[in-house]
């Protein structure tokens, strides 16, 4: 095995020495394959696939959940691992997309109902338990619960902002089926304990990190007299910096790289409905008196790099659209898509899902020569998951793929 040194300088000069280096030792290349949307469907207690580049769907790709009635929330994909949170049979499913099999499950414990994941420093995650109040710092590897806190009732969103996570309180009691006022829990992961709470708009659920390093929640609200908002919380000063009212119910909510929201907010009669707003300005473009319109009963919409975003409704159909709600596909998938997710690729700087000689000269040119920024999300850019963009991402790719080095990490907080 070769070595390679470790440059401290950040030099212009350096980075053509690397280079130079480069060219004396033949290099391997890491492949996605094409780019892939995978899609959880609730319903049909099943996985779906979409081929983004042929357009092929596959259905039924794989049974989620250890048993039926198992009601599916979130799915997320960590290079070659999908991780799915199955509120049902109160288990984490743990999906080889290599081999699209299972490799093993995560018991939560009964009637715990896990809702909502995040990563912190591995080999944690830590999940919300709804049902319990509480959240459990999980060992991904052994499926061992190390911790479990009490965090306020019925948590469910939960997002992890270097050695904080923030947990979505939505307030509801299960005994008389009110809502206490929503807040926000702080979580220190270094002593795993609740620090303070942010106080926030009735039923928050949802949270997402914007590309500024803040946290938008969406307060769904009671869906009878009391309609959605989205607040924004510095994370720097665990305060409250602004709120936009929405109306209506909005739920699940994603940020792309053009700053724009997209907030899923169901619809029964005729239409599903996603909101949007600019997360730089707080410019509403789209809120409940005139939402854009999508299939029934908009589950979910998430962006994607190119700044379009999917959308999932209950006519079993995924639909992309823009900003200004054109269709630009759709595709009929299982019964109930709530969630989408995509096979980004730790070290694919360019966003081609390879991982290349091309990506090692994208990251010099940007760093070193005014290039392009890396695809979003960004969090593939930070090689060596330092939660830092700099040289030593360069070389931690550079030994990868020409040294025998380790492979591109995935860290525990995807910069954007």
């Amino acid at each position: 095995m070769k070595t390679i040194k470790v440059i401290k300088t950040e030099s212009m000069t350096s980075c053509i020495m690397i280079l130079f280096a480069m060219l004396l030792v033949p290099p391997i290349s890491t492949s996605a394959g094409d780019p892939i949307a995978y899609v959880l469907n609730t319903n049909g207690e099943t996985l779906s696939k979409i081929n983004l580049s042929t357009g092929v769907v596959t259905n039924n790709l794989l049974t989620i959940g250890s048993d039926i009635w198992c009601y599916p929330n979130q799915m997320v994909v960590r290079d070659t691992l999908m991780y799915v949170t199955v509120s049902g049979t109160d288990e984490i499913q743990v999906i080889n997309l290599k081999t699209e099999k299972t490799a093993y499950y995560i018991n939560t414990g009964v009637y715990t109902n896990p809702y909502w994941i995040d990563f912190a420093e591995d080999p944690y995650l830590y999940v919300t338990l709804l049902m319990t109040g509480t959240v459990a710092k999980i060992n991904y590897l052994t499926g061992a619960i190390v911790t479990e806190v009490p965090v306020g009732k019925s948590p469910e969103g939960i997002k992890i902002v270097g050695d904080k996570a923030y947990i979505a309180c939505s307030g509801f009691d299960w005994d008389t089926y009110q809502y206490d006022p929503g807040r926000v829990a702080v979580y220190d992961i270094t002593g795993d304990s609740v620090i303070e709470y942010i106080g926030l708009g009735l039923n928050p659920q949802y949270l997402q990190l914007d590309n500024s390093g803040r946290i938008h929640v969406v307060c769904t609200g009671d869906y009878t007299t009391i309609w959605g908002s989205a607040y924004i919380i510095d994370t720097d000063f665990d305060s409250v910096v602004d709120s936009i009212y929405l109306g209506g119910t909005p739920g699940q909510i994603s940020i792309g790289p053009d700053n724009i929201a997209y907030i899923a907010s169901a619809g029964w009669s005729e239409s599903g409905y996603v909101f949007t707003y600019n997360t730089a300005t707080g410019e509403v473009y789209h809120d409940n008196s005139n939402p854009l319109t999508v299939d029934l009963n908009c589950l979910t919409a998430i962006a994607y790099q190119d700044s379009t975003c999917f959308t999932g409704s209950f006519t079993d159909y995924v639909n992309v659209i823009d900003s200004a709600g054109s269709y630009l596909a759709s595709y009929a998938v299982g019964d109930g898509p709530v969630h989408i997710a995509f096979n980004y690729l730790p070290g694919d700087v360019n966003g081609d899902f390879a991982v290349n000689i091309f990506d090692v000269t994208y990251l010099i040119d940007w760093l070193y020569l005014s290039g392009e920024i890396p695809r979003w999300p960004k969090w593939r850019a930070n090689v060596n998951s330092d939660n830092a963009y700099n040289l030593f991402d360069i070389t931690h790719l550079i030994a990868y793929l020409y040294l025998d080095g380790p492979p591109p990490k995935i860290g525990p907080d995807w910069l954007r």
